[in-house]
């Protein structure tokens, strides 16, 4: 069935109207379509706003929690027993439920209905935030950019990033390789490590890399460890070398005075006939 924009929707507002008054619902046969702005819809419905700026309008009032929803679900919904997603809405909260957002600020919500819970993909809120995988009273999932495979991260991108800053949180900062009671290997026994494995104590091989990859802030802890624990070796040679140096002075200073002595003792050489 085809409605005609100017006739059809003059019967159509008088019946919705009487429809309304009587607390009935009103419903179109399933093989007819609705056309809005076009007298040959194509689709259950379809808006043909033209050269216009128009479209679809849903205004609410209420509480500080009015929200407006478009549902998107299934006819036949899955075993409840194996809380499956059977429904999507996208909607337009007042309650910040899924962002913490304060109460009467506006949010729109993207999120999944399966029995007894839901999964919360997608969260605008109203200070420009936005949010992937709400974690309030919904099943955190992970994001994927470029791949279909997490492998089990909360963000997994295949591809480069550019930022100005990535901050990296740790736990243990290796500050305590300058402890008194830390021990590293001495020069020679890292000498034969590295002739041996082709990489230093405790960092990942090349191969190794190639195969997993590596983490930002454990690799970040590491090679500062290293570079403190190289610091103590360079300290530790510059009080060698300072102490060899002292040592060179004096030498140096006992032979000249040697030297001397022996120009003292030419004259005596000669009287002796030496």
């Amino acid at each position: 069935m085809k409605i005609n924009t100017k006739t059809g929707f003059l019967a159509l507002s008088i019946s919705l109207g009487s429809l309304a008054v009587k607390g009935q619902t009103n419903s179109f046969p399933a093989s007819g379509n609705a056309g809005i702005g076009t007298a040959a819809p194509t689709d259950l419905l379809e808006i043909n706003s033209g050269t216009a700026r128009k479209g679809i309008t849903i205004k609410g009032d209420g509480t500080g929690g009015v929200f407006n929803d478009i549902l998107f679900a299934n006819n036949i919904k899955p075993d409840p027993t194996l809380h499956k997603v059977h429904s999507w809405v996208m909607s337009h909260r007042k309650d910040g439920y899924f962002t913490n957002g304060p109460i009467g600020e506006s949010s729109l919500e993207f999120y999944a209905l399966r029995t007894n819970s839901y999964y919360a993909p997608l969260s605008f809120k109203s200070n420009g935030d936005v949010i992937l995988v709400s974690n309030k009273n919904a099943v955190s999932g992970n994001v994927a950019i470029g791949t279909t495979d997490t492998k089990g991260y909360k963000l997994a991108v295949n591809g480069n990033i550019s930022a100005k800053e990535i901050k990296v949180e740790a736990t243990v900062w290796p500050d305590y390789v300058f402890d008194a009671s830390h021990q590293f290997l001495p020069l020679r026994e890292l000498e034969d490590y590295i002739k041996l494995h082709k990489h230093l104590p405790e960092i990942p091989s090349a191969a190794e890399v190639k195969k997993d990859g590596i983490a930002l802030g454990e690799m970040n802890k590491l090679l500062l460890k290293k570079i403190e624990e190289l610091t103590l070796y360079l300290i530790e040679k510059d009080k060698e070398i300072s102490e060899l140096k002292q040592e060179q002075s004096k030498i140096a200073d006992q032979e000249s005075r040697i030297h001397r002595l022996e120009q003292l003792m030419q004259p005596v050489k000669k009287q002796a006939g030496l």
